[in-house]
Formats: structure tokens, sequence, C-alpha cells
């Protein structure tokens, strides 16, 4: 399993309490100014100053340390929620020339790549007194990646010539429950190694020490593995 962040309530903590500081200082620097409190102003702007630093120096240099990192088929990867984790795990993949019913086959481009994306609300990841309220987890966007970097997104009406039981990936979840949600990717034939990268589309997370959203931070793939797919020329 892997986590992205880590210790995410520390790390949203570090976040609002910087944010705080830098408020604070700013604020005081501007009634400072208008007091005419010229050193009092200087102090409290260089604070700000200095909490900006900081904590850049350590979003950037946690990020350098970080490196990509691929989970085998089955492993799960975590991302925090307000009070929760979710998990996603690949349940199955196959490949295909053509979907749907033979008198109305979809043809791929290149090769049709059909993922079952498991989405789990992890049970243990809560506190005793929470309760067994639903959760709509956040909102993510899902793609592979190839070995050369080039990034594909899921063809939205393919899915449902596979399967007619895919569920939205927002659809609310009590502790312990899971569902499925089928993706289907056309990938040109060159493309190798293909891994599935889910990622938040929240633009705060971007500046969260340690989520691999921050710039330069290294990625959390889910392999596609070869060895689990299945090949045929056609999947109904």
């Amino acid at each position: 399993m892997a986590e992205t962040p880590r210790y995410a309530h520390l790390v949203t903590l570090l976040f609002l309490g910087s944010g705080l500081v830098i408020f604070v200082c700013m604020a005081v620097a501007g009634v400072a100014a208008i007091a005419k409190a010229g050193r009092v102003a200087k102090f409290a702007a260089g604070g700000a100053a200095f909490m900006i630093l900081s904590y850049c120096v350590l979003l950037f240099g946690v990020a350098l340390a970080s490196r990509d990192r691929t989970l085998a088929p089955g492993e799960r990867k975590y991302f925090c929620e307000a009070d929760c984790h979710i998990a996603y795990s690949i349940e199955g993949t196959q490949e295909a020339s053509t979907l749907g019913a033979e008198a109305k086959p979809i043809t791929a481009q290149g090769r049709f790549v059909v993922v079952r994306l498991k989405t789990w609300f992890d049970q243990n990841s809560i506190a005793p007194w929470r309760g067994n309220a639903p959760l709509t987890p956040e909102a993510r966007t899902v793609q592979v990646v190839d070995d050369r970097g080039r990034r594909f997104l899921p063809l939205p009406l393919a899915a449902a010539a596979v399967y007619a039981t895919s569920t939205s990936m927002t659809e609310p979840l009590r502790p312990g429950e899971s569902y499925s949600t089928t993706f289907v990717f056309d990938l040109p034939m060159d493309a190798r190694n293909p891994r599935l990268l889910i990622r938040d589309v929240e633009p705060v997370s971007r500046l969260l020490v340690d989520h691999e959203n921050s710039v330069l931070h290294g990625k959390i793939y889910l392999a596609l593995s070869p060895t689990a797919s299945t090949t045929a020329s056609a999947v109904h």
C-alpha cells in the first residue's frame, strides 16, 4: 500500500497553521504600517516572509526526495479524506481490439485496455466516534501513463459497452463498503508498461507537503500487469 500524502492530518495542520501565522503576520504588518510603527511592521513582514520561505523549502525538499512508485496488482493506493481513508486497487484488466455487441462493435484505433478499479472505504481508518454515516469520495481524475510519459484519458461512452454495472467514483460509501468502476482506454500499439494514475483535482493539494500533486513530487501508480490481463478479439 501507499498513501498520499503520508501523515495526512499532520500535513493538513502544518498547512493550515503556516497559513494562519502568515495571515497574522501580514495583518500585524499592515496595522503597524498604518500606525507608522516601522520596526513592528518590518518584524511582522519578515516573520511572514520567513514562514513562506520555510514552507516552500519543506514543500520542495520533500518533493525532490520522493520517487515514482508503482504498486503491484491488488495493492492499494490511499487518499486521506476529511475523517477517513479511501483506497483504490486494480480488480482486473482486459485487452481487446473491439468492444460491445457483435452487431454494433466499437473498434479501437490501437488496442482497448479495460480496467476494473475498486474503491474501498477503509473502516480501520476512522475514529470510533465517527459512526456509520456515508461519505462521498472527493472527485479524482483517472488516466493511463506509458513508459514514455504519454497520458491517456478514459473513453466515457465505451465503458457502457463493456459493463452495465460500473459505479461512479463519487458514489457515497459507508465504512467497509466498496464498489467497482470500469474504465476503457484506447492505447496506441506502441504504448508499453501502461500504469494507472489516480489524482486529486483540488488545487490546494499542490500546496500540501508530501502530496503527489505538489511540484516535482513522485507519483504513485497502479500497475496494469500483463499477467493479469486477458487478450481477446472482443469483450462483451
